[in-house]
């Protein structure tokens, strides 16, 4: 809608019924002077900001432009009733602006308006931007100025014959790094040819030239899946990702490995060709030549690998090999048995064994030249990602358990992520993964002779004690209490809500007084937990654990974690066990690192100080580990990977030198993809537009029922997801999802003719970090009930930022973004959780006119969309900076002194630290002289002062540690009661200590707000 101009205030006319202005931007009203954005980006009301023109801006090298503009204005309709609007359509086509005649004045009905154009010198060519306004001045009464505006505005230019439109982004000539010069390369042939003011600018293509742009109200843009790269089911390359196929590569040596070589050889030649290319490039070919570079050396990794396959003393290697493949194909047709899917032979994805390939021979050789390389997973979400690292995962252990006997059992794979919900969820399926080994070792039908005598293989999930018991005592409790509780899938304090191997349900839906029924169970002082199906070949007992005193006593195979649990290791010195400290067994070999886009800013920062700690932990047996990472967004993954690790990066798969398309993957040729649109009312509060956004979302699947659409999913349009920025804006939709949606439901369905279908209160779901970790589980298994096979499927989902990060629910196909978010990344997470399964995905974007960032993405849509992964933001982080050493680096030096000097790790041994001892001075100078060195590889500039930082806290501690030997009294690290002496303190507790927290998030403390209604009287004492 374009207004006429305003010199007044308006005064509103509590009748009119256009435009919507009844509403108040409560953003404005209440925000903060630290919300930069929100208080200094626009105007202070959103109701204010009435546009009276839109433009296009565009580059042409003709001095004359033709000009199309339709729309329509609405007369009110006098009689009776409520108010009526007639349209009356209107359409200017062919008008010519130039240098000469820039501007054109007419009559859209009675309104006036100016097509009118600018023409500024660029170059060879010009400049242009083509504008509509209106004319008219308001009256200030709504109601009449309601018929001097334009609606429906569309606005179209073509260039005068012979000329055409220009490419417009001139902002891509700046490279402000080698990345950005790569990606400039890449996307060349993605141009933006237009930007919109006030709307969105598009354009259309004719071979390769632009001969048209114009403006769109409400813009569109398929973002296409990503397939895989194809062979030819005939060729030993395709024949090679068979797992059967690879799991006789001890049996078969020859005939596998003649496979892989195909495999390899179809990889190299597509490297060749690309190197070819890069002469073709001119200025730009050491760019090509970097991108090409990478590639190459991808190459010769897999080369290396098949090489080390081939070697005659590396058959137990080749074993560890065969029975991995065995037993991810053993998983994946059991998954597809569970999902019900048709039979077929399980087989990896061409990128998920180039990368087996890549990283094998630095995971396997502790001494390997690129053992300290950390090989980073890059693909977008839904990829397949986390089978390509527990591939990898599942031939360590096996090789560690064939080289080494029984010194290689124990903790051999620590898999972390940031958050519990995201770890849990990971758990099942790397759980079924390790239910797969175990079958393996069983001597049943399925059992495997060369895994005979192996230990058994386990998984144990170390998350926070609020989620998951600490000790025996605890779990036995949460097992009194799920026996006692009336839904017991909302009372399990275990995590695991299904048989990871065969999907049954291990809790029954209502208390049963048949213990049978539960998949708990305790044996002796153990909580077992086993599957409740007498077919199920682990009735008796599953390899998981999640008793925090279960898996220091006994190290899991696999160990899934938070990031945050390892805050622990400075309170808990039998923690270290998991790191292979003080056991019979090898130390793990392996780190995954699950969605390292997350570890950035504040929690990256104090993740960085604790790894360096588990870094020198993980070494003390002489070998390092080895990293493995993935993510679906990250830019600048040198700098932060540096920062996190002090190690180099290599990012697989390897890109290539057009757009994304990798040896491995491309864009689909179908144009088939999640569609994105894009919304940015004018004149209109946040509230408003909410509501008049999410109704016809809300009523797609009535409107499917109506059209009786055959093949269309109606459970996938069923429920919608509201994503937001912040718990504000959350809290906020919650009522209007109930009460005024539903309220512009009931008339829209009248008037569309569609039965009516109301959002009902009892189905809105809430998923944010205000939900309890009990609560989390039970609300995924609510999202995962579908509409079709029940009426209670969830209607709305009410979601924050926590739903970007690894959720996986492929019914969900609806989205709506409440704003846009802070980052591109962001951005693509959240929206990439809908349309992960047979239904590509809708989601719409609710842009803000008064934010200046919203507003920039919206007028270029097109441009935006087309290159979504170019646009991620770098992310940093500062481990070594000085607020981050005041806040983290006392309790990372007490971690690394407990584990690895042995006379220190007692809570009560703290007071043992005596500088003056010169065998464990030395031994202390030693590993804080190692701790520096790694701090000096990730952030040089620090290295000197962390170094005094580190000396100036070993002093502070000699000395207390020493004046309570002098004094007779004691020094604890931690407290046991208020007035013991101790080393640390939390946030709040009064005395000396260092100040150290049990989260690498709880960095501040806590403080408790009480609000009062206005006027309402204080109360204080007792009667």
């Amino acid at each position: 809608m374009l207004f006429p101009h305003e010199h007044a205030s308006p005064v509103v006319d509590e009748g009119a019924a256009l435009p919507d202005v009844d509403d108040v931007d409560v953003d404005a009203a209440v925000s903060s002077s630290g919300e930069v954005e929100e208080a200094g980006a626009g105007v202070p009301i959103a109701e204010d900001w009435r546009p009276s023109s839109v433009a296009i801006s565009f580059v042409t090298n003709h001095l004359a432009i033709r000009c199309d503009l339709t729309g329509a204005t609405y007369a009110a309709v006098e009689g009776e009733g409520p108010p009526r609007w007639r349209r009356a359509p209107f359409s200017f086509e062919g008008l010519v602006l130039g240098r000469d005649q820039p501007h054109h004045e007419d009559a859209a009905g009675a309104v006036p308006i100016q097509i009118g154009s600018r023409w500024r010198s660029f170059g060879d060519a010009f400049l242009v931007t083509v504008h509509v306004r209106i004319m008219a001045s308001s009256t200030g009464d709504d109601r009449i100025d309601a018929a001097n505006m334009l609606y429906q505005v569309s606005l179209a230019v073509t260039p005068q014959e012979p000329g055409s439109i220009l490419e417009y982004d001139t902002t891509r000539a700046f490279d402000f790094d080698d990345e950005s010069a790569e990606l400039r390369l890449r996307y060349r042939n993605r141009k933006v040819y237009a930007v919109g003011h006030g709307m969105a600018a598009n354009w259309e293509l004719s071979d390769g030239n632009c001969n048209r742009v114009w403006l769109d109200a409400v813009p569109s843009f398929v973002v296409p899946a990503i397939e895989t790269t194809a062979f030819d089911e005939s060729t030993p390359e395709a024949q090679a990702l068979r797992l059967d196929h690879l799991s006789r590569l001890d049996s078969s040596p020859v005939e596998v490995l003649a496979s892989l070589d195909a495999f390899v050889d179809a990889f190299g030649t597509w490297v060749a060709s690309e190197k070819v290319r890069v002469s073709s490039f001119g200025s730009d070919a050491p760019v090509a030549t970097r991108i090409v570079d990478r590639s190459e050396v991808a190459f010769s990794r897999m080369l290396e690998t098949v090489a080390l396959l081939r070697q005659d003393d590396q058959s137990d290697l080749r074993s560890a090999f065969s029975l991995a493949m065995a037993a991810m194909g053993l998983q994946m047709r059991q998954a597809a048995r569970n999902r019900t899917d048709a039979p077929s032979e399980p087989r990896w994805r061409p990128f998920q064994l180039g990368f087996l390939l890549v990283a094998l021979a630095s995971t396997v050789d502790e001494t390997h030249s690129e053992r300290e390389l950390v090989d980073l997973i890059w693909f977008p979400t839904g990829g397949g990602k986390t089978e390509a690292y527990l591939g990898l995962a599942a031939i360590e252990i096996f090789r560690r358990r064939i080289s080494h006997g029984p010194a290689g059992g124990g903790t051999a794979v620590l898999t972390r992520y940031t958050l519990r919900l995201l770890t849990s969820q990971q758990f099942q399926r790397a759980a079924s993964l390790v239910c797969a080994m175990e079958i393996l070792r069983r001597a049943d039908g399925l059992g495997d002779p060369r895994v005979k005598g192996m230990a058994p293989f386990t998984i144990g999930l170390w998350v926070g004690n609020e989620v998951t018991p600490g000790t025996r005592r605890d779990a036995k409790g949460a097992l009194e209490r799920l026996h006692k509780a009336a839904r017991p899938e909302e009372a399990n304090q275990f995590q695991i809500e299904s048989c990871p191997w065969c999907a049954t349900v291990l809790l029954p839906i209502s208390r049963s007084s048949k213990l049978n029924e539960y998949g708990v169970k305790l044996i002796g002082r153990d909580v077992v937990i086993h599957c409740t199906s007498s077919s199920c070949p682990f009735n008796d007992e599953l390899p998981v654990a999640v008793v925090d005193e279960v898996l220091y006593e006994k190290p899991p195979t696999i160990l899934l974690a938070t990031v945050d649990k390892f805050a622990r290791l400075q309170f808990r010195p039998d923690a270290g066990r998991l790191l292979g400290l003080n056991t019979a067994f090898r130390q793990p070999s392996m780190i995954i690192q699950d969605e390292l886009h997350l570890l950035s800013g504040p929690l990256g920062t104090t993740v960085a100080v604790f790894d360096a700690v588990i870094q020198l932990l993980l070494s003390a047996g002489g070998a390092i580990p080895k990293i493995v990472a993935s993510t679906a967004t990250i830019r600048s993954s040198d700098e932060q990977v540096q920062g996190l690790y002090g190690r180099p990066v290599a990012l697989y798969p390897p890109s290539g030198l057009d757009d994304d398309r990798t040896f491995f993957s491309r864009p689909v040729t179908s144009g088939e993809g999640r569609l994105y649109l894009g919304l940015m009312p004018q004149a209109l509060s946040q509230m408003s537009a909410t509501v008049s956004a999410a109704s016809p979302l809300i009523e797609i699947p009535a409107v499917l029922d109506k059209l009786g659409s055959p093949g269309v999913s109606r459970d996938a349009y069923w429920t919608a997801v509201m994503y937001h920025n912040s718990l504000r804006e959350l809290g906020r939709t919650g009522t209007l999802v109930v009460d005024d949606v539903n309220a512009r439901l009931e008339p829209r369905a009248e008037r569309l003719g569609h039965d009516l279908r109301a959002v009902r209160a009892e189905r809105v779901l809430e998923l944010t970090s205000r939900r309890g970790p009990e609560e989390l589980p039970n609300d995924l298994r609510e999202l995962k009930r579908s509409a079709d096979d029940s009426d209670q499927a969830i209607d709305v989902v009410l979601s924050s930022n926590m739903l970007s990060v690894g959720i996986d629910i492929p019914r969900l196909a609806l989205m709506l973004m409440v704003g846009q978010p802070k980052t591109t990344s962001e951005y693509i997470q959240a929206t990439s959780r809908v349309g992960r399964g047979k239904v590509q995905g809708v989601v719409t974007t609710l842009f803000r006119s008064n934010r200046a960032r919203d507003r920039s993405h919206f007028e270029t849509f097109r441009g935006y969309h087309e290159v979504l992964y170019r646009n991620v933001e770098p992310t940093s982080v500062t481990p070594w900076s000085l607020a981050s050493r005041a806040r983290s680096l006392a309790g990372a030096l007490a971690a690394l002194l407990r584990h690895l000097v042995p006379e220190l790790a007692g809570n009560d041994a703290a007071i043992r630290l005596d500088l003056n001892d010169v065998r464990q001075r030395d031994t202390i100078v030693g590993l804080v002289d190692r701790f520096v060195g790694l701090v000096g590889r990730a952030d040089k500039i620090e290295m000197d002062d962390t170094g005094e930082s580190v000396r100036m806290l070993l002093n502070e501690w000699d000395r207390r540690a020493r004046e309570a030997r002098e004094s007779g009294s004691g020094l604890m690290y931690d407290r046991q009661k208020q007035s013991d002496a101790a080393l640390f303190k939390r946030f709040g507790q009064p005395g000396e200590g260092w100040l150290v927290a049990d989260s690498m998030r709880s960095v501040e403390p806590n403080v408790a707000v009480g609000v009062r209604e206005p006027f309402e009287e204080g109360t204080s004492g007792t009667d």
